[in-house]
């Protein structure tokens, strides 16, 4: 009996799983999102997008906000 339960779904993690990473992206925090630096490499490497830039400073490479970023002084 044990094996039918196995592979069973919880709908209810799913969506709290879909839900935090759709907030975290679009409210930029720190640590909790996967746009990460190594993710716009992957990005601009392969698929080649023209509005994918990082910006270098100096020894340092950041990476701008995305579009969908909420601010606070919007």
């Amino acid at each position: 009996m044990t094996n039918l339960l196995r592979h069973n779904l919880n709908v209810m993690h799913i969506e709290k799983n879909m839900f935090e990473n759709i907030f975290n992206t679009i409210m930029d925090m720190k640590g909790k999102t996967n746009d990460n630096i190594k993710a716009i490499i992957i990005i601009h490497l392969f698929c080649h997008h023209k509005n994918i830039k990082l910006v270098y400073d100096g020894s340092r490479i950041t990476k701008p906000k995305a579009n969908f970023v909420l601010d606070k002084n919007a």
